[in-house]
């Protein structure tokens, strides 16, 4: 399993980010920001509301999504396009790896 995480770690990052997202953050809560500028004291940041918003666009709440920030949907989009293509990569790669090639043995 170590292993499969190390030569995974991207996948397995991205993954486990939009899971906790998609679980574990609650908008109608306020709850612990992770956010330096917040901590700060400062009233406005750039990327405050962006896990509400990707939590939001996931549950396909699209309007309440563009409401906490506008770059929640395309950073969805974005991450969702990654690992798409870091498993489709990763699929071709192992198939590569395969004795008789990708085709598998001659009839």
């Amino acid at each position: 399993m170590r292993s499969f995480l190390y030569r995974h770690n991207e996948v397995s990052i991205w993954l486990t980010a939009l899971l906790l997202l998609f679980f574990a953050v609650d908008p109608s809560r306020d709850q612990t920001s992770l956010c330096l500028f917040h901590w700060l004291g400062w009233q406005h940041c750039p990327g405050c509301g962006l896990g509400k918003s990707m939590h939001a666009a996931m549950h396909g709440a699209f309007r309440q999504s563009w409401h906490y920030h506008y770059f929640g949907i395309p950073a969805v989009l974005i991450i969702g396009a990654r690992i798409i293509s870091l498993m489709i990569t990763h699929k071709i790669s192992l198939h590569e790896q395969l004795p008789d090639g990708p085709a598998g043995p001659a009839t």
